[in-house]
């Protein structure tokens, strides 16, 4: 009984070891340092489309942040950049089916948002006037 006790006390620190080792901690689910790079796994879902891909972000410097999200395919859907101090998103690259006035004032103003939401540890938010759900998850693949 005594070695059993023992057994069981050794299984569970290693498996609160590997835990540990795994948990990603709720910080970085924003780029907070300057060369500090994150890629997550995004979902875009439209009442009429869908869009699935990667957001890779980098900040290269203290209050900026440059952003890129990438469809499966590996084809630039948008690049932009985002200004924390002024709270601005200036969209600098974009493909041509989304290349509209009114698409690109909406990715502007929603990127604002979901960019404020993952810095408050969040992985959704939804634009419930244009019914546009943005879900992002933290991508487990190696850098």
């Amino acid at each position: 009984m005594h070695r059993y006790l023992k057994l069981i006390n050794i299984l569970l620190a290693v498996l609160a070891m590997g835990l540990k080792l795994n948990a990603i901690p709720p910080d970085t689910t924003y780029p907070d340092s300057v060369d500090s790079r994150l890629r997550y796994e995004m979902v875009i879902e439209m009442p009429k489309a869908y869009l699935s891909g990667m957001l890779i972000m980098h900040r290269p410097a203290e209050g900026i942040v440059n952003g890129s999200i990438i469809n499966e395919f590996g084809l630039s859907l948008m690049d932009f950049r985002y200004d924390e101090v002024k709270d601005k998103v200036k969209i600098i690259n974009i493909t041509d089916k989304l290349n509209k006035w009114y698409i690109r004032r909406t990715l502007r103003s929603d990127l604002k948002k979901v960019l404020n939401a993952m810095k408050a540890g969040a992985q959704q938010y939804t634009n419930t006037k244009r019914k546009i759900n943005y879900t992002f998850r933290l991508s487990h693949e190696a850098n």
